[in-house]
């Protein structure tokens, strides 16, 4: 058992002299329903980090005065929802005596600490009684990977269309308003490293450390987290993985109905015939070619300095941020930066552009072959979502309006840009500073979903075909209409001829 911890018990039995015959199976029993392993380290003889977070949080569920202890009746009130059964004086005398001796720091003037809590449960593993932690586990709605099981994750209530979004409700933000200020311990309006780890202590592990959020929000000097970074932060785990963000909710201390958190966004197709879009976060895919400078403005976009050194994305990569639409209009933009070699992988789903509210098309303004690269690109994109019924408001992006332009520049771009129906190209220059023009057009055209449609070759043919078999078929409606009235007029002078 030294050499192989994963063992959870070790017992001598013998069914011909029925020795432990039945404690071998008692311990078979517990070892499935009530494993150590993942509670306990036996090396460190102390609790795994993931069981240590998950009491954390039961210990601040439990702690309703919020004074950082719990007193008695706190302690019985534990005691009760955990095993049905009210505290004894005599228990709670000898909880506290063997706190006060093993570990002084456990108790307060107020109650039990939360040292004191951890030290208990450690000593009860100790004991040969995973059980009981089992059980405190299970009551606060924790499975067997000490995550939330499904009974505090309502599923289902993210059941949506393809070209409908999630995004967190008033009584979210506010509540990730209020977190947000009591976490910022030093009140300078930032979210230091260490004070982010302190918000996550009570989740499996801090969700943003995943490489998609790494980068992804609005970050100050010292890697810390502005409030408009913390929102954006949430609001692109909401849109992306929206269940991984409602447990994360749950786990920093959301107490009201998971339901009340989020609510779906109306579908595209209906935001393009009402002409007008509710959402408040909206995501633009940013295509171009190498080089064309995709990185660079999205790390312009959540404040971050561009890097001298050359590196293509070859995974999608994301950045988001608080942008000041109007007076009085905040939005949240997404921007999802998309790898050249993948718009043909991306391209290969019917459904790929449905999360795109607007489709944006970079290229380096000194470079022709950049130019017919992110045209290339402009026109596959247009032409996937015309077959599918996904048409998506684009815009074209002329990068790097410092260098000069490559002959004729202008006139070829306005006049794909006509031919299309779309605006001309949009320059900006990230290197001489603001962009905010271009995102505020991005909102603009993401609010008015029926504008800024590219229109190709193909889908105008498709478009007077479909327009051509209508019209056939109201004047061949038309002619059988007469012809039938004719008939009967006919029919009729007939009999009163006769």
């Amino acid at each position: 058992m030294h050499q192989f911890p994963e063992i959870e018990t070790c017992i001598e039995c013998s069914a011909l002299q029925q020795t432990q015959v039945s404690e071998v199976f008692y311990y078979a029993q517990k070892a499935v329903l009530h494993p150590t392993l993942p509670l306990f380290d036996r090396g460190t003889q102390s609790l795994k980090p993931r069981c240590a977070r998950a009491l954390k949080r039961i210990f601040v569920l439990s702690d309703q005065d919020k004074d950082g202890a719990l007193n008695c009746e706190e302690l019985n009130d534990f005691q009760v929802k955990c095993f049905d059964a009210p505290l004894q004086p005599k228990e709670l005398m000898d909880l506290t005596e063997v706190v006060q001796n093993k570990n002084p720091e456990g108790l307060s003037d107020c109650g039990l600490t939360l040292s004191g809590f951890l030290f208990l449960h450690e000593l009860l593993i100790q004991k040969g009684l995973p059980e009981t932690i089992w059980t405190v586990l299970r009551k606060f709605d924790y499975d067997n990977d000490l995550k939330l099981g499904d009974g505090l994750l309502p599923v289902t209530q993210f059941k949506r269309a393809s070209d409908q979004s999630v995004e967190l409700s008033n009584d979210a933000l506010d509540f990730l308003k209020r977190i947000f200020l009591s976490f910022d311990s030093d009140n300078d309006g930032v979210l230091e490293l260490s004070e982010a780890e302190d918000l996550f202590s009570t989740a499996p592990e801090n969700p943003w450390k995943d490489n998609t959020y790494k980068d992804a929000a609005e970050r100050n000097a010292s890697d810390g987290l502005t409030f408009n970074g913390f929102l954006s932060q949430w609001a692109l785990m909401t849109l992306l993985d929206p269940i991984n963000s409602l447990a994360n909710l749950i786990y920093i201390g959301y107490t009201g109905d998971p339901r009340s958190a989020f609510h779906i966004t109306r579908r595209r197709r209906i935001d393009r015939k009402k002409k007008y879009s509710q959402r408040n976060v909206f995501q633009c895919f940013v295509f171009g070619p190498k080089g064309s400078g995709k990185s660079t403005l999205l790390n312009a976009f959540v404040g971050r300095a561009a890097s001298d050194k050359y590196e293509p994305t070859v995974e999608p990569r994301f950045a988001a941020n608080v942008v000041e639409h109007s007076v009085g209009t905040v939005n949240i933009l997404v921007l999802r930066e998309m790898p050249p070699d993948g718009v043909a992988s991306l391209l290969s789903s019917k459904d790929s552009l449905a999360a795109c509210d607007v489709a944006l098309f970079m290229y380096d303004s000194s470079d022709e072959n950049s130019w017919q690269q992110a045209y290339d690109m402009l026109v596959k994109v247009a032409s996937h979502g015309e077959e599918n019924g996904m048409e998506i408001p684009s815009l074209i992006v002329a990068a790097k309006d410092d260098l000069h332009h490559f002959p004729l520049s202008v006139q070829n771009t306005t006049k794909v840009s006509q031919d299309i129906g779309i605006e001309a190209p949009i320059t900006i220059s990230v290197k001489l500073g603001d962009v905010s023009n271009l995102l505020h057009m991005i909102i603009d055209a993401a609010q008015h979903p029926h504008l800024r449609i590219p229109e190709t070759e193909a889908g105008r043919n498709r478009k007077l075909h479909h327009r051509f078999v209508s019209r056939s078929l109201i004047f061949a409606s038309a002619v059988a209409v007469f012809g039938l009235a004719a008939y009967r007029v006919y029919t009729l002078r007939k009999q009163a001829s006769g």
